[in-house]
């Protein structure tokens, strides 16, 4: 019996395993753990640090096996600027027909991308090629809202909608037309891998070599960058008024580091801790699971607060550790009263209050980190792709 085809087109190149990368290859192999025969399209980037391509599975925590295919680009560095997109297009324009010629016999091609640009030439394609596109329906997953004509036109255009929280998935109906069970939400889930990890503060702990008995260890695990400043501003003036706690951030170029580390020096500002940039993704996971608290504190600088959902919010609540964050809408699907702590937004003086309490208050802390831990294992890659594939047309 011929198996229903998933091929997913990412943007990203996934040698070098970041947030994006991670939650396309994963969601990608959700559809495989469900006898999907799965595709996955990605662009090359020559990097030195690149891992290899035998190293994906264990690197990205794969336990079901995909086709992956390695376009023949030859960037140097990151996929941007309309030229690169423009031949990232082409090239996986092209292998999409190679695949479609050879799965004629499938029930069902489900063509997926959060990329409208990846998706857009498959719309003019199936027209010209009806024989080629039998049975192929085209699917954006969204993980933003934009206003522009040419997102908007693929919102109306694609056979199904994705997306990744339900605030995004409202607009999406709105403009495009569609009744609620054309589309569908997917969170940003886990893997059935990380479901089933049982890591300990104090095994979390030794591996990065922070002591178990220092001082409580507030951690955040999001972009470390020069941009979105005012998000680092505020933790670090929370940081300021708590000087027996101690602040640890992932992330962060070389000068990126050097940039926070005079910032704090400036403001006398001494129990932080930067990493730098984790080359090995699966370290990122040992400073969730070693924290007391987990901040997921973002502002409007560089965000549309009303659909964006941080990828990391999942993998916080897997490890029952305390979750700080501002009650947005985008997170709504996941978060609530019950299984976090809800603070002002763009407020340090409320954010360290919530803090202290979350460290003074452990029962309760607890108590709300359970539930998310007992939320989020129903909510993984695997699960989330059997839920589509019963929806998807």
């Amino acid at each position: 019996m011929n198996k229903t085809t998933v091929i997913y087109l990412s943007p990203y190149d996934i040698l070098r395993p970041r947030t994006n990368q991670v939650s396309d290859v994963r969601f990608t192999e959700g559809f495989a753990q469900n006898d999907c025969d799965t595709h996955l399209v990605v662009p090359s980037v020559l990097r030195k640090d690149n891992i290899r391509k035998e190293e994906v599975h264990e690197t990205y925590g794969l336990l079901a096996s995909l086709h992956i295919h390695y376009l023949p680009t030859k960037f140097k560095n990151d996929v941007y600027g309309k030229k690169q997109l423009l031949e990232v297009t082409w090239y996986s324009t092209r292998k999409v027909f190679s695949i479609l010629k050879s799965k004629k016999e499938s029930p069902r091609i489900y063509i997926i991308s959060r990329s409208t640009h990846l998706l857009r030439p498959f719309f003019f394609l199936r027209k010209l090629f009806s024989g080629t596109f039998k049975n192929v329906i085209l699917i954006h997953w969204a993980h933003d809202f934009h206003k522009s004509a040419i997102h908007q036109a693929i919102y109306r255009k694609s056979d199904f909608l994705i997306a990744t929280n339900s605030s995004i998935l409202n607009e999406l109906f709105k403009v495009s037309g569609r009744k609620s069970h054309e589309g569908a939400y997917t969170l940003n889930p886990i893997t059935e891998f990380q479901a089933n990890e049982k890591i300990s503060r104090e095994e979390a702990r030794r591996e990065i070599q922070f002591p178990e008995s220092s001082t409580p260890l507030i951690a955040y695990t999001g972009k470390l960058g020069q941009h979105y400043d005012k998000e680092i501003k505020f933790i670090l003036e929370a940081a300021a008024v708590l000087p027996t706690y101690t602040f640890l951030f992932t992330g962060g170029k070389p000068e990126t580091v050097t940039f926070w580390e005079d910032y704090c020096n400036g403001k006398g500002i001494h129990n932080v801790i930067f990493t730098g940039y984790i080359y090995d993704y699966q370290k990122i996971k040992l400073y969730q699971f070693a924290a007391d608290v987990l901040l997921s504190y973002y502002t409007h600088q560089g965000h549309d607060v009303r659909y964006n959902l941080p990828n990391k919010l999942c993998e916080y609540m897997l490890t029952g550790n305390v979750i700080i964050t501002p009650n947005y809408p985008a997170t709504a699907d996941l978060l609530n009263e019950n299984n976090c702590i809800f603070t002002k937004p763009e407020n340090s003086h409320a954010l360290a209050n919530s803090i202290r309490f979350a460290i003074e208050h452990p029962h309760i802390s607890k108590k709300k980190a359970e539930q998310a831990m007992r939320d989020v294992k129903e909510i993984t890659f695997k699960k989330i792709a059997a839920r589509l594939l019963a929806q998807f047309p």
